[in-house]
Parts: C-alpha cells; sequence; structure tokens
C-alpha cells in the first residue's frame, strides 16, 4: 500500500461520523455548529488541495478530493437532520398553538 493510501485510511479510521441515528440524539444547536464545523474543514482541505495540485506529488490532491467528498457527503447527511429537527419543531410549535399547517 503506497504511503498516500496509507494517510488516507489513518484519516478515514481517525474521524468517527456518526450514524443518522446518533445524530437525531442531538439538538438543533449543536447540529448546527457541527454543520459549521465541517464546512470550515472542507474549506480548509480545499486550500490544502490547491496547494497540493501546485507543489505535491502526482495524486496527493485526488486524495484529498477524496477526503472533501466524504466531507460533503457526511455535512449533507447533518443538514438532513438539522432540517428534520426543525421542521418537527415548528410541527410541535404549530400543533401547541392550535395551527394544524
Amino acid at each position: 500500500m503506497a504511503n498516500r493510501e496509507k494517510y488516507h485510511e489513518t484519516w478515514k479510521s481517525s474521524f468517527h461520523m456518526l450514524s443518522r441515528e446518533e445524530l437525531y440524539n442531538f439538538d438543533i444547536f449543536t447540529l448546527s455548529e457541527m454543520i459549521l464545523s465541517i464546512e470550515h474543514a472542507i474549506s480548509y482541505t480545499e486550500g490544502y488541495r490547491f496547494l497540493l495540485l501546485c507543489f505535491g506529488n502526482e495524486g496527493s490532491s485526488e486524495k484529498a478530493k477524496s477526503i472533501m467528498q466524504d466531507l460533503e457527503d457526511y455535512l449533507q447527511q447533518i443538514k438532513d437532520v438539522h432540517r428534520f429537527k426543525i421542521n418537527e419543531k415548528k410541527r410541535k410549535e404549530n400543533f401547541l398553538n392550535g395551527r394544524n399547517f
């Protein structure tokens, strides 16, 4: 296994991505913080990928691209749970206020 693949596998094993069920246990505020953090990580990785394109070894930017894709997929999952929790909260508020939309 090449050194780059080894680093990518190390990253994937050290970055624990929560399942959708685990994400439902968090409140809206915590999910919002997670979204901001992952968006920052994606932005940072994009900058790192640019540097690898300019100065890195052949294929190294593809590994950064792969990591970015993993982060973007995970971000979408968190956003889906966040959106669900917000809609659920609005439905409860509407129900308690006597509005059934």
